[in-house]
């Protein structure tokens, strides 16, 4: 039989092929990561030739992978892993394309209406992210109203809102939360537009949730010098590693940020960083600290030579910029190879760098509207959540604990 291959057959097939198409070493193996605890899974349940079923069985029952649900962040290398077994197992080959942006459909009904906003809302100078997860809101919103019988906008009343309200309650609350706030714009929008003669976006209740309950991630100094100090700066790789995680480590830049980092951004007459950051679309300026320089200027005189207005590119062929979930392979790496303990729920990403930035600034008592300033943070409240991490001032504020009898 064709496709009669074992697990492990398929595995070495595929791997071979995708070294063929020049995946990245980085790239293959967190794929071998999975592959190797996937021929453990099946071996134990005395399977040895792969079929799609045992595929999807895996990641339900090992990855706890939900297939109705949106796939997250910590779980889409996963189940690409797996996918690139199954797609060889049914095709026999390997997608050379890097997974697209999902295009969003919108019924028919309701097409109208919603890409006259989404346009909108690209006017405002929304981030192309941020189109993409409104655009994932309203698809799952009229997706809804047309399930439920709704034909036109005009039909939408109270009722069908608070329904779709109820129908969101399988989801979490952050992306109840973003919903609500997508749909109260898209309704008042159809409303000022004359769409529909009522607002509903009314209806939306507000949700707050208790984001200062959630204590960032954060190493101490000694910590993040030695994940920086266990980087290989003979390699050029580890080169260019060195000076992303400088970015992140010393400058508080977010890894969005890094990834994109052009040459303009460099301003070397002025000692100075300055871009339109990616998530807020706002100007920053930081100082291009000797350091920070340095590494940069060590990579570049080994950087690939080719035509990129990004700074930092892929080592391996072809030389394009790094993908967004490239940077968090990289400081993971670090971090494991430093052996620095991470506890459970700890984040282990570039972002936690940024957060021990602010703890190092808040435990040298820099002011939080420098630090706002410097994180780029839209208010001194954001700042605030970093308190959580400042222990030598949390250590002030402690309380004596009275002795029994009441005495201090």
């Amino acid at each position: 039989m064709k496709n009669q291959k074992t697990i492990h057959e398929l595995v070495e097939i595929v791997l071979m092929k995708m070294r063929e198409l020049k995946y990245s070493e980085e790239t293959l193996k967190s794929y071998e990561k999975v592959w190797k605890s996937f021929e453990t899974f099946a071996e134990n349940k005395n399977i040895r030739f792969y079929t799609t079923e045992i595929g999807m069985e895996f990641l339900e029952k090992r990855c706890k992978f939900i297939s109705n649900y949106p796939v997250k962040y910590t779980m889409e290398e996963k189940v690409r892993a797996v996918n690139r077994i199954d797609e060889y197992y049914k095709y026999e080959i390997i997608s050379t394309k890097r997974p697209q942006r999902k295009k969003y459909i919108f019924p028919e009904a309701f097409k109208k209406q919603i890409n006259s906003y989404i346009v909108y809302r690209k006017a405002e100078g929304l981030s192309k992210v941020r189109i993409q997860t409104i655009s994932s809101y309203l698809e799952r919103f009229s997706n809804y109203l047309c399930d439920i019988g709704i034909k036109k906008i005009e039909e939408l009343d109270i009722s069908h809102v608070n329904g779709f309200i109820r129908f969101l309650a399988k989801y979490t609350a952050s992306t109840v939360r973003n919903t609500f706030t997508c749909l109260r714009g898209f309704l008042s929008f159809v409303y000022e537009k004359g769409y529909t003669d009522k607002n509903l976006s009314f209806v939306i209740p507000s949700i707050r949730l208790a984001r200062e309950q959630t204590i960032p991630s954060a190493y101490s100094k000694d910590e993040v010098e030695k994940i920086l100090s266990c980087i290989d700066r003979s390699n050029i790789k580890e080169i260019r590693d060195y000076a992303m995680l400088l970015l992140a480590a010393r400058l508080g830049l977010r890894a969005s940020d890094i990834i994109n980092l052009t040459f303009s951004s460099l301003n070397w007459e002025k000692n100075l960083i300055e871009i339109v950051q990616e998530k807020t679309k706002k100007l920053l300026q930081l100082p291009l600290l000797n350091e920070v320089g340095d590494a940069i200027i060590d990579y570049l005189r080994l950087r690939p030579k080719v035509t990129s207005e990004y700074v930092f590119l892929r080592i391996e062929n072809p030389p394009e910029k790094l993908q967004a979930h490239s940077l968090y392979e990289i400081v993971n790496k670090y971090i494991k190879r430093a052996k620095i303990y991470v506890p459970p729920g700890k984040k282990h990403g570039p972002h936690a760098l940024r957060h021990s930035l602010s703890s190092m600034m808040l435990e040298a008592n820099v002011p939080l509207p420098v630090i706002s300033g410097i994180l780029s943070h839209t208010s001194t409240e954001v700042t605030k959540v970093y308190l959580k991490i400042d222990v030598s001032h949390l250590r002030e504020c402690a309380l004596d604990v009275p002795d029994i009898g009441g005495k201090v």
